[in-house]
């Protein structure tokens, strides 16, 4: 299973309302949103998700930790040291990428209100984060076939001290332009609801 690489070309995932809510700054109740109120987020919020279309890659590679990061089998050094401390006694690292594609952005970007763009902006982040937990859970259900444990934290480039250079790894090892993905010169993934992250496996 190392070094395979396994594309779900299309995710399912419920409509993360909650999590899309409190985003926003907000809590889904009676007293914090007027019932016309409620059903005009609702209204938006279910457009946005429509225009979601999930789809990601992830790979398993030998890896070890050391002192300044983890070591993948050819050498690369993926840097930082929390990721590191935390990634003690791994055998492997798990690495995933997904896309809400570029719809989202684009329908969010076309113009109306800020309330709406703000609305489709958070929902495509959350759709986005959803569909990574569901990659990595069916991930771990796959590698414990294998033998092999998939640990439930995961890390991104960019967070901590792990540099968000480290994008390229990803963008090169799953292959992302495959999927529609791009990466542009300040190692920012495209389209912009694109999460990528790091997991250790024992």
């Amino acid at each position: 299973m190392t070094g395979v690489l396994h594309t779900l070309s299309r995710i399912a995932v419920p409509f993360p309302e909650r999590e899309v809510f409190l985003r926003l700054g907000g809590r889904l109740t009676r007293t914090a949103l007027t019932e016309a109120e409620l059903r005009e987020y609702r209204k938006v919020a279910l457009e946005a998700f429509e225009k979601c279309f999930l789809r990601g890659r992830w790979t398993v590679f030998p890896a070890r930790a050391e002192e300044a990061g983890v070591r993948l089998d050819d050498g690369t050094l993926i840097p930082g040291t929390q990721f590191a401390r935390r990634s003690a006694g791994i055998r492997a690292i798990w690495c995933g990428a997904v896309t809400a594609g570029a719809e989202i952005t684009a329908a969010r970007d076309a113009g109306g209100s800020v309330a709406k763009s703000a609305v489709y902006d958070a929902v495509g982040g959350e759709c986005a984060d959803a569909a990574m937990g569901f990659m990595q859970r069916q991930a771990a259900t796959q590698l414990r076939a294998g033998a092999l444990g998939l640990r439930e934290s995961r890390y991104s480039p960019g967070y901590g001290d792990m540099p968000l250079e480290v994008q390229k790894i990803f963008f090169d090892r799953l292959k992302l332009e495959e999927l529609g993905m791009k990466l542009d010169e300040n190692c920012f993934m495209l389209p912009e609801k694109s999460v990528t992250a790091f997991a250790g496996v024992d």
